[in-house]
């Protein structure tokens, strides 16, 4: 069997690539100097943890659960023409959901327009038995939010799942990018699930149902060199899931948030150096979608949740509060002599939705 591992050189160039941890390593006691390299959030993906017989485990699956099936369910997935958009669809087709392809057909950096991205990829999905429409609104306008969310129910009656995928990139310094640099990417990241779920959500609060999808990055979520305007669109995604998800709950519409890791486009404009086929081989797309389709089902229940998803694993992404240091009459003196209570997070919890008093 082909050894698919990552080289130790593969790995180094791991540095520049958005979706890697930088983990400490050491050839052992008296045999070298600690180095760090850059390995993937996975490590079992890249050989660096042992990974368990992957027939054996979809054995033991499929004794356990029922094959999801998506049969009814419609589904709007922007950004759908491309990469990880492309394998949602697919997926979401292939199970059953009848689909709606948006996709404007920009390059990585958000301009231009090919309406022919999104109808290749209904005409594939209609070539194997499936059911979808291509759409080429731009989901950066409410003009085209709403135009989506019509066409959809033009065509299908109803909506059921929306995933907010679409997104642009590129790499820039702080002090290198204006306001409009970042209004730009505002626009895409945050404007676009806003136009989509507000034109979304009359619909799945009629008929008290409904799952949106939003997508996150490893960039905004703990920060990557050269993607301020990207990261605080994504990291203000969060913050909209939140809202949505309190709000949605008497309406039975659940929220979740993604953070995908798939080799696109994206990844050679965010400053990645990796070879794309080497990218494609260690983080394939196809390998996130799954967890598109186990948020559409009936059985998940989960909602203001954050997943990172990422060669065959799935994390959840929670943000947590250390029991921290109490004094009532803080001081900045007593502050800096029991900081070590105030920087630790052992023995965390996780708050819920605040409610103002």
């Amino acid at each position: 069997m082909a050894d698919n591992r990552l080289s130790v050189r593969d790995r180094e160039l791991f540095l520049a690539e958005p979706h890697m941890l930088l983990c400490r390593v050491s050839a052992g006691p008296g045999r070298g100097p600690v180095r760090y390299v850059s390995v993937p959030c996975c490590p079992r993906a890249y050989g660096a943890l042992p990974c368990e017989d992957p027939d054996a485990l979809s054995k033991e699956d499929s004794e356990m659960t029922e094959r999801i099936s998506l049969a009814g369910t419609v589904a709007v997935v922007t950004g759908a023409g491309r990469g990880l958009g492309r394998a949602y669809v697919e997926l979401l087709a292939e199970r059953g959901a009848r689909v709606v392809v948006n996709d404007l057909g920009t390059d990585v950096s958000g301009f231009g327009k090919d309406s022919m991205i999104a109808e290749q990829v209904a005409d594939l999905i209609r070539s194997r038995g499936g059911e979808a429409i291509a759409d080429d609104s731009d989901v950066s306008t409410p003009e085209g939010g709403s135009d989506l969310i019509a066409t959809t129910i033009e065509h299908f009656g109803r909506i059921d799942l929306l995933v907010n995928n679409a997104g642009i990139c590129g790499s820039q310094l702080f002090e290198d990018a204006t306001l409009d640099d970042f209004g730009h990417y505002w626009r895409v990241h945050l404007g676009g699930p806003v136009n989509t779920v507000k034109a979304a959500w009359p619909h799945m609060v009629a008929q008290r149902y409904g799952k949106i999808i939003l997508t996150t990055s490893v960039a905004g979520l703990f920060g990557i060199r050269g993607q301020a305007t990207y990261a605080a669109a994504k990291c203000a995604v969060v913050g909209l899931m939140r809202i949505l998800a309190i709000e949605g709950a008497e309406h039975r519409i659940l929220v979740n948030t993604l953070s995908p890791a798939g080799y696109t486009r994206m990844h050679p404009a965010a400053g990645s150096r990796l070879a794309e086929a080497n990218g494609k081989a260690a983080m394939p797309v196809e390998a996130v979608a799954p967890a598109i389709v186990w948020l559409a089902s009936d059985g998940c229940s989960e909602t203001n949740r954050i997943y990172h998803v990422e060669a065959g694993a799935i994390q959840r992404i929670a943000i947590v509060m250390g029991p921290g240091f109490y004094d009532p009459h803080l001081t900045p003196e007593s502050i800096a002599e029991n900081y070590a209570k105030v920087e630790s997070i052992e023995g965390f919890s996780e708050p819920g939705p605040f409610e103002l008093v």
